[in-house]
């Protein structure tokens, strides 16, 4: 079978509908999107909220944060090892995002920083939800299905065609190396598209063994859990691509550790772990991080100096009178709107949620114990009389380990942490038996990046020149983020821009045409 369109999007995800959309507000007449699964919306129907930068949300809640500022920052976080034109037109485009939306009828609630400490960052993150008069709280809820669906209501209202369980195989190149169309099989056999341009928006690799081992060198990440191990990312894109003369970018990685989400494993004692008092230890027994970061800087960093550590692993290790003080009040534990750090919502066990079902998000205190339980029998923690015991479930010499927290209480007893300046505030000593120690592994949200392109979302060569006819959108694409994640959000904002802007560049060609 065979068809002829002005544009072909490979892949029905938020970058591909949004590009679709775009494309018809453009004026393009034909657009195609080929979606090899049997529904649209890919990794965008598990997103929880989206960044953006001078909002009409913001704006309705008097928040002020300009692109210039955004930009200052991200860039610092980023150390200019990025692509600073595209970073800088996705951040003036994030705003854009909101108002595109609003108009496709998609309106953000309210809009929170989701960081550790609301004081100190700027509010970025757009959710929706639902306000709660008694609380005084907004409860948060995931926009990944209501944006999903909206995406989709405004494709079927443009008439934007989308084929679902076609898979695009091949692209199709000319002999002076234009890309005009796609080779795809589909429920009726094998389609051939003929298009003017091509858009590709088939996520990451995350879940394409070879291209995660290609990327991340060394046995060590074999055993890493990558939560956007999806059937979708399988990095179709990228090698489609490749095969027509596309290089590789650098991938950048959202890393979730220490506390990797384990599957069956206790939201509640991975807050334990997110939390800057209790000292963080590497399996050579020494402390190699200032705890405290998530309340200090982007979090992230945390995150991504576990990745650093031998094994790849860190142990979180608290003592007897610190849980005491948690169960006992919250000065430790400061209530907040962050929903990834569980604290107003009741806590949250994978495969045992019957001890949390029907509970009062106040009373998971009390359950402290329970939780530490399972991770115990889990193999996720222990429970140690003496710093032997904690030593041996680290794998550790004890000696090593009775010096660092020798250290580290010196530390929180003069009020100055002189290895790497945690705030005073969140020094606490580990002196008090039992001994409650977490192991935690680098732990990988998604794979962002793969495939290079330019400012103008166009795929390109190893000269750096555009493959002519060819564009990416979304997270496969290189060059917006590293390793050093920041605002919340960005992914799902990266995305919508980059859709957005790679059917303007497209609109512009053809209309030059």
């Amino acid at each position: 079978m065979e068809r002829t369109v002005d544009l072909c999007i490979v892949g029905a995800s938020g970058g591909g509908m949004s590009a679709a959309i775009a494309a018809r507000q453009h004026g393009i007449q034909s657009v195609l999107v080929l979606e090899k699964m049997p529904s649209v919306g890919g990794c965008t129907k598990m997103s929880a909220g989206m960044m953006a930068i001078d909002s009409p949300t913001q704006r309705r809640f008097g928040i002020k944060m300009d692109v210039d500022e955004a930009f200052n920052d991200l860039m610092t976080v980023l150390n200019w090892h990025c692509d600073a034109k595209l970073v800088r037109k996705w951040l003036k485009g994030s705003g854009e995002n909101i108002a595109w939306l609003e108009d496709l009828g998609f309106r953000y609630d309210f809009v929170t920083s989701e960081s550790a400490d609301t004081n100190q960052f700027r509010n970025t993150h757009h959710r929706i939800g639902k306000w709660n008069p008694e609380t005084g709280k907004w409860d948060m809820v995931p926009h990944g299905p209501s944006i999903t669906k909206c995406l989709k209501d405004n494709c079927d209202k443009l008439g934007v065609e989308i084929l679902l369980k076609t898979r695009a195989k091949h692209l199709l190149k000319a002999g002076d190396g234009t890309i005009h169309g796609v080779e795809a099989e589909g429920p009726d056999g094998a389609l051939t598209v003929h298009a003017k341009a091509v858009i590709l928006a088939t996520g990451s690799i995350s879940a394409n063994q070879e291209l995660v081992h290609r990327f991340y060198k060394g046995s060590e990440y074999d055993n890493i859990h990558i939560m956007a191990q999806v059937p979708h990312n399988t990095g179709d894109g990228f090698l489609m691509a490749e095969e027509v003369g596309g290089v590789e970018g650098g991938v950048g990685t959202l890393f979730i550790g220490p506390h990797n989400h384990f599957p069956h494993a206790s939201e509640t004692v991975g807050m334990f772990m997110r939390r800057p008092h209790p000292i963080k230890i590497n399996r050579l027994g020494e402390r190699f991080v200032n705890e405290g970061l998530p309340y200090t800087e982007f979090g992230w960093m945390q995150c991504a100096n576990v990745d650093t550590q031998p094994g790849k692993v860190c142990f979180t290790l608290m003592d007897q009178k610190y849980i005491d003080t948690v169960k006992q009040g919250k000065e430790f534990l400061p209530e907040r709107r962050d929903t990834g750090s569980m604290l107003d919502q009741p806590p949250i066990m994978f495969g045992i949620h019957a001890i949390d079902k029907g509970k009062s998000p106040d009373t998971w205190r009390e359950r402290i114990d329970q939780h530490f339980q399972y991770e115990v029998e889990q193999g996720h923690a222990k429970i140690c009389q003496t710093l032997e015991e904690v030593a041996a479930f680290i794998g550790c010499p004890v000696e090593r380990l009775q010096e660092t927290i020798e250290a580290y209480n010196g530390f929180c007893h003069t009020g100055y942490d002189a290895e790497f300046l945690k705030r005073k505030e969140f020094l606490f000593p580990v002196e008090q038996a039992p001994y409650y120690v977490i192991r935690g592994e680098s732990g990988i949200d998604t794979c962002l990046g793969g495939l290079k392109i330019n400012n103008h979302q166009q795929v390109v060569n190893k000269d750096g020149d555009a493959i002519p006819g060819l564009y990416a959108a979304g997270v496969m694409c290189s060059g917006w983020f590293n390793d050093l994640y920041a605002f919340f959000g960005s992914e799902m904002s990266f995305t919508l821009y980059s859709g957005r802007a790679a059917a303007a560049e497209v609109a512009a060609l053809l209309h030059q045409a």
